[in-house]
């Protein structure tokens, strides 16, 4: 039962692992707008995230393209740690923490 927990945690670190390596080969745009955040992740899970501090609205210099923007990178590292806690109960995040 670990091991699969164990392995959904390394799919998603992966995953931010691909996202970073892209990101650094200018494939993937790091700055996105908060309406396409929205719309990859919805509304309710931006906000919240917000709230949560995993992600950060910062300033655009363009203002004709939106007041805020979000880092791609926070917006995926914030979808995995959702996804894992969701999937990984709190005392087998303390296990493998330990171990």
């Amino acid at each position: 039962m670990e091991k699969n927990y164990l392995e959904k945690i390394i799919a998603e670190s992966i995953k931010i692992g691909t996202i970073q390596t892209l990101k650094s080969l200018g494939l993937l745009p790091e700055v996105i707008t908060i309406s396409q955040a929205e719309k990859m992740y919805g509304k309710r899970l931006i906000k919240e995230w917000r709230d949560k501090a995993w992600i950060k609205f910062y300033p655009a210099k363009n203002k004709e393209r939106g007041r805020y923007y979000v880092k791609r990178s926070e917006v995926e590292t914030a979808a995995s740690m959702l996804d894992i806690h969701n999937k990984v109960p709190d005392n087998i995040i303390q296990q493998l923490i330990q171990a």
